[in-house]
């Protein structure tokens, strides 16, 4: 199973009593109310999302207790406010780009002791299998460093992490994603992996450690410093600017870091938001170059075109008209080659997911062995194509350089290289450091895909520019100018936009990186065609890890033509577990026992019509805190008009109970009260009707960052909900063992628990009397679960 990418393909039933309604055929709605969505394919499957993975409510949670607090805020500080936020996108800019210097400077360190290490082994006078044995047991010791901080420590930090974070941005958090423990991990395992010669840049991993360094800042009390009035909203903004200085930090190209948050974060970009991503990104910026200076020999303060990844300036940028079909045949090319390592990728990351694990001992036996297979063919190489005796990297010409020397550096040199390159070794080269990206990303280390991308592409541009100048330009006497180095620039571009899909922001970051903005057409053309080509095939590396391997709920940007057809009772989720306005706390404690929803329609009493959400977050705090403040009362009591004040509901406070026995414990004697939920609800809950569009239904949800939306009928009461998995369509591969399974149990019938009956879906009855658990047969919903103690619940203002 997977989320579908072509058409929808439909389950069939049998002995369905459909009726036509609304001008639609009696075969369009059965298909129709077939639609294979997320949730229904977990419910009879099992999860499919990783474990611990919740979705995040960038709602408003506009209670009436908050607006209360509102009103008693001092609108006099209004500008400590603003000015508090300025301070912590500069702080968290500071942040990333201390990082991006640390993990600069510590791999300078780490590969000078590593060719230390060989050239003392090489002044030694010994025999050649010995300097091997030093290169190989240096870089796997480095890598074995790495590998500990990912399998044993914290397994978020294998990658580069930007999936995770796009994920983050797009409304599902994960476990740990953006803690310090990760950030630590991160930040010293790209060390090391990199150290130790495996084909991966610091780059992605800067991303991340810069989105931990925005939540960490978002931590600093903000409920008390900005006061926000959405606090979810507030942290997501906050984490793009860390993603975005990261960027700024690693590569020193303020522009292109905010347009790659726009293009790959941000799902809720507005103005606002893109003037305090610059700001943070300037400041990490800034912080970067201030390194890059006296890095270069340069003094303290002079600032320039150098930058953390500087590709250098090039002598000659001119090229003619026609040299634009070549440009064009290698961004088609380039796009070809992203597919492939893409589709490799997948296969191997999911062969992984089945054999290796995620942690333990295999997969840092894993890490060994790949670091072992990298370091001997990168150590042989050279020693064979020259004496076969021991060598220094400074004895090896520009070719078989590239073997041993860092990404950074081999690019520069495939850019600016004045003599030709041998052909032979590097092609060689550029295969496989194309098959040894693809097999290194996935391994569990910190590895960024940007430096091996770009170098397998500058390599392979090269090879083209070389080719181009010897039999078209020497040979046939065309009118063609470009150099080498600037078909490397392109080959370069045309790859990485080829496996990851980044255009705009792409282009840009290697302007600023090259200084060339004259550049800028043939850049644009490349990266546009690449991706095109590229996306015929399949999606990006990062959606691709995302949706297809580890099958997160992602709200992609736009929904699929064939929700156009399909309508919301087609795919909302039913019956729903509501409360009312009133409610006996047993009642309450009996839904937080036996289910596992973050949010709850709460209705007027005896109706079916809905007065607002309660989230779970808030529950738990009434349950806390009411007897305490006396907002519970007896059946023959009048309700009190006192409310718990929503200083004291917001997460800065922890919660007392961590399980719902504990709650039941706690309010043994308090069963048999009432509580008024009114003051507690957000009554600014959106809705939508039945018959709404799950096209439209789609875009709402995804624009304003909903966790659920309740389904009404036409006469206004409740008869659904819908979260982001009824909002996802689901196929089933040929070559998937579950669609043998969902078709064997359709045509038993057995698939009512999920597929609803066609006078069910018309129907309005009761729809929330009972304890519903259906949905949630692979949980664990007993007494003793460890509820959520994630501080965003519903989302909403103040610290919700």
């Amino acid at each position: 199973m997977r989320h579908r990418r072509g058409g929808v393909r439909h389950v069939q039933l049998p002995h369905w009593n459909s009726e036509v309604s609304n001008g639609v055929s009696d075969e369009e709605s059965r298909a129709a109310h077939n639609a294979l969505t997320f949730a229904r394919w977990e419910e009879k499957t099992g999860p499919k999302a990783p474990h611990g993975c919740e979705s995040v409510s960038y709602e408003m949670y506009n209670s009436e207790h908050y607006l209360e607090h509102l009103r008693r805020q001092d609108e006099a500080k209004q500008f400590k406010r603003g000015a508090a936020r300025w301070l912590f996108l500069c702080i968290i800019g500071l942040g990333a780009g201390l990082v991006a210097v640390f993990v600069d400077v510590s791999i300078d360190k780490v590969f000078e002791i590593k060719m230390r290490i060989n050239d003392e082994v090489y002044l030694s006078v010994v025999p050649v299998w010995k300097q091997y044995l030093a290169w190989v047991g240096t870089a796997m010791a480095l890598a074995s460093v790495a590998g500990i901080l990912v399998c044993y420590v914290e397994v978020l930090a294998a990658g580069s992490g930007i999936p995770e974070i796009k994920c983050y941005l797009n409304g599902v958090d994960f476990p740990s994603v953006v803690g310090i423990h990760t950030l630590l991990a991160k930040a010293v395992g790209i060390v090391f992996s990199v150290g130790a010669g495996l084909p991966c840049g610091k780059e992605g991993p800067m991303i991340h450690s810069g989105a931990i360094i925005g939540a960490m800042v978002s931590s600093l009390r903000i409920d008390e410093t900005i006061k926000p009035l959405i606090r979810t909203q507030e942290v997501r903004d906050l984490v793009a600017a860390g993603a975005a200085s990261g960027v700024a930090a690693a590569f020193g190209a303020p522009l292109g870091s905010v347009l790659f948050a726009i293009e790959e974060g941000t799902s809720h970009m507005n103005p606002r938001i893109m003037m305090r991503l610059f700001v943070a990104s300037s400041v990490a910026t800034l912080v970067s170059r201030l390194w890059a200076g006296p890095k270069e020999g340069l003094p303290v303060g002079l600032l320039g075109w150098r930058v953390p990844v500087s590709f250098g300036r090039f002598a000659n940028m001119d090229y003619y008209i026609l040299e634009f079909a070549i440009f064009g045949l290698m961004a088609i090319g380039g796009g070809l080659l992203g597919a492939l390592f893409n589709c490799l990728n997948k296969r191997l990351s999911l062969w992984r997911q089945r054999q290796v694990g995620p942690r333990g001992h295999r997969r840092f036996l894993e890490v060994l062995f790949v670091t072992f297979v990298i370091a001997s063919f990168n150590f042989l190489v050279p020693v064979l194509a020259t004496d076969g005796g021991p060598l220094m990297i400074e004895e090896l010409p520009d070719t078989l350089a590239l073997y041993w020397d860092t990404g950074t550096k081999s690019m520069k040199s495939l850019f600016h290289g004045q003599e030709d390159y041998d052909l032979r070794y590097l092609s060689l080269f550029a295969v496989m450091n194309f098959i040894f990206a693809c097999w290194n990303y996935g391994v569990g280390v910190p590895s960024g895909l940007f430096v091996p991308s770009l170098l397998t592409g500058s390599a392979f541009g090269r090879i083209i520019g070389q080719l181009v100048n010897t039999h078209l330009i020497r040979h046939q006497n065309l009118p063609l100018q470009a150099h080498p180095g600037t078909y490397a620039l392109i080959g370069a571009c045309a790859m990485l936009a080829g496996t990851a899909r980044i255009t705009i922001s792409l282009a840009m970051i290697l302007m600023e990186t090259c200084g060339e903005a004259e550049f800028g057409l043939p850049i644009f053309l490349a990266v546009m065609v690449a991706k095109w080509t590229g996306d015929y095939f399949n999606r990006g590396i990062y959606d691709l890890h995302i949706v297809e391997i580890k099958r997160v709920p992602f709200l992609e940007p736009q929904p699929e033509r064939d929700m156009i057809r399909l309508q919301v009772r087609d795919v909302m989720a039913r019956p729903v577990v509501t409360l009312e306005l009133v409610c006996k706390i047993s009642r309450l404690v009996e839904v937080l026992a036996h289910t596992s929803h973050h949010a709850y329609p709460v209705l007027y009493p005896g109706t079916h019509r809905m007065a607002g959400m309660l989230s779970q977050i808030m529950l738990r705090r009434i349950l806390e805190l009411g007897a305490d403040q006396g907002a519970f009362y007896g059946a023959r009591d009048a309700a009190p008009e006192k409310v718990i004040a929503w200083a004291e509901m917001t997460s800065v406070h922890p919660f007392r109970c961590k399980t719902p026995l504990q709650y039941e414990k706690l309010l043994s004697g308090h069963m048999d009260e009432y509580v008024r939920l009114g003051p507690y609800i957000n009554r600014n809950s959106l809705f939508v009707l039945k018959y709404t569009s799950v096209y439209a239904c789609y875009q709402i949800f995804r624009q304003l960052g909903l966790r659920h939306l309740p389904v009404l009928g036409m006469d206004g009461r409740l008869v659904g909900i819908v979260t982001r998995k009824d909002l996802i369509l689901a196929e089933v591969e040929d070559d998937d063992s579950d669609r043998e399974e969902v078709e064997e149990e359709a045509a038993y019938g057995t698939y009512s628990a999920w597929c609803p009956r066609e006078d069910s879906l018309d129907s309005e009855e009761e729809v929330g009397s009972q304890i519903s658990t259906h949905s949630t047969q692979s949980l664990q919903l007993t007494s003793e679960r460890t509820l959520e103690d994630a501080v965003g619940g519903m989302g909403g203002a103040g610290g919700m």
